[in-house]
């Protein structure tokens, strides 16, 4: 019987809410830490903690600084580190990964590198990454790639994106929501917006859906057999979650 994950981004999609959902279907943290580990970079753990969105609880996996405490996505945004698509494919290449987690994610990071090289009009080469090559974006794919390929389902099915609203700040200045970036990402895949405001579909969580979902739509036939809530930072005024739910699909008379 085919076992489908649903993914339900009725507030959005990031990499650490698509991990935080896997994990809270029961995916193991420390597999996925093991993967992680073998990039062979330091500074950092990475952690999954139980909270509460506007009453619901979920799973919030955050990359830690260890030498400040702080989570790394704090930082991020300021562009301290800067790494080519060449650097990531290095990283990802040179670690004991799976070989299907390594492939998974280099396509990720591959989707991402050919929108910024358009939306920015460079060569996917000369795309500098900046927020998505930092250390806290290199993990996110890493660890959702990983939890994807545990979760062994057979197909990968999620609703129209709610991408949110109004403007972002970043390393090149004031951008609409969604980020130019993240729109072509998403091209060919049902989107809306309300009027939540801020970036609810980040380039991250664009990119894996590009590359593990087969197709877009509402919730198939399923016999459930598990449920999980991936959390967001920020309060939104909807609950910040992504919900993934695996179950067998079943025919309808």
């Amino acid at each position: 019987m085919k076992r489908i994950l649903y993914l339900d981004a009725f507030a959005g999609i990031s990499g650490d809410m698509f991990v935080g959902a896997l994990l809270d279907l029961g995916v193991e943290l420390e597999t996925v830490r093991r993967d992680v580990a073998s990039l062979n970079l330091e500074g950092f753990e990475i952690r999954a903690d139980k909270v509460t969105r506007q009453g619901l609880m979920g799973t919030k996996f955050a990359v830690q600084d260890l030498s400040t405490g702080r989570n790394v996505d704090d930082v991020a945004v300021h562009g301290h580190v800067h790494r080519s698509l060449s650097e990531i494919r290095r990283i990802i290449g040179e670690s004991n990964l799976p070989p299907e987690v390594a492939t998974d994610a280099i396509a990720v990071f591959e989707i991402i590198g050919r929108a910024e090289a358009l939306v920015h009009g460079v060569g996917v080469e000369e795309v500098h990454f900046h927020e998505v090559g930092a250390l806290d974006t290199i993990v996110d794919i890493v660890a959702a790639t990983s939890a994807l390929r545990r979760l062994k389902v057979d197909e990968v099915v999620c609703s129209p994106i709610h991408v949110g609203s109004g403007t972002l700040r970043c390393s090149h200045g004031v951008l609409p929501i969604p980020a130019p970036a993240t729109l072509e990402i998403l091209q060919g895949i049902p989107i809306y917006s309300t009027d939540v405001r801020g970036e609810l579909a980040t380039p991250t969580g664009a990119a894996l859906l590009k590359h593990c979902c087969t197709r877009f739509g509402p919730l198939p036939p399923l016999m459930v057999e598990a449920i999980g809530y991936g959390a967001g930072t920020r309060e939104i005024g909807i609950p910040n979650l992504l919900r993934a739910t695996v179950g067998s699909l079943i025919a309808i008379n």
